[in-house]
C-alpha cells in the first residue's frame, strides 16, 4: 500500500519523481506511437529544471531515431549550457550539437526542429567551438536549410559574436558577409 501511495503521490508533483523515472516518462513517449503527452509534457518540463544528472542522457538522445528525441536532448543540453552546467564535457557536446545541425533530413520537415533546436543550444552554451557549425548552416545551399534554419542561425552567430545581424533587412545575408570577409578559416 505505501509503495502504490507513493507511486500515486509522486505522479501529482513531478518534482518529488526521481530523475530516471522522468527520463523512462520521456522513452516511453518515443518508443510508443500513441503515448501520453501530457506525462511526458509533465516530466520534460521537470527534466529542464535538473541539473547536470541529465546530461549524459541529453547527449545520447542527440543521435536517438526519433527527431522529437533529438530535439528535447538539444534543448535540454542548451538549458544545462546556459547554466554552465555541461562541466568537462562541453567541447564533446558542442562537436555533437554541431553533428546534428549538418544531419540529413530523412523523412520531413520536422526533424528540422532538432536541427533549430541544435543551433539554438549551440547559442546558449556560448562556446566559440560551436561558431564554425553554426557558420555552416548560414552558408549551406541545402534546400531544408534555406529559411528558418539558417534565420535561426544567423540569430545565434549574432548572439554568439556580438553582431547586429538580426537588424539587418536580410538577416542571413549579413551573416554571410560577416562571415565571408571576417571568419578566420
Amino acid at each position: 500500500m505505501l509503495k502504490w501511495l507513493k507511486r500515486n503521490l509522486s505522479s501529482h508533483d513531478p518534482h518529488s519523481v526521481a530523475t530516471n523515472e522522468l527520463i523512462a516518462t520521456c522513452e516511453r513517449f518515443w518508443d510508443s506511437p500513441t503515448g501520453d503527452y501530457a506525462k511526458f509534457a509533465s516530466a520534460y518540463n521537470e527534466l529542464a529544471n535538473r541539473g547536470p544528472e541529465i546530461r549524459d542522457w541529453c547527449q545520447r538522445l542527440l543521435t536517438h531515431r526519433e527527431y522529437a528525441a533529438r530535439e528535447s536532448g538539444a534543448f535540454l543540453l542548451g538549458q544545462l549550457g546556459s547554466r554552465g552546467q555541461l562541466g568537462d564535457a562541453v567541447e564533446a557536446i558542442v562537436a555533437e550539437l554541431g553533428a546534428l545541425t549538418a544531419r540529413p533530413v530523412e523523412e520531413d520537415a520536422k526533424e528540422l526542429q532538432a536541427v533549430d533546436a541544435a543551433i539554438e543550444a549551440l547559442a546558449r552554451i556560448g562556446h566559440p567551438f560551436g561558431i564554425p557549425f553554426i557558420c555552416d548552416v548560414i552558408m549551406s545551399d541545402d534546400e531544408f536549410l534555406v529559411g528558418d534554419s539558417q534565420w535561426e542561425a544567423a540569430g545565434a552567430l549574432s548572439r554568439l559574436v556580438s553582431q547586429p545581424f538580426m537588424e539587418s533587412p536580410d538577416p542571413v545575408a549579413a551573416a554571410r558577409a560577416w562571415i565571408t570577409g571576417e571568419r578566420e578559416l
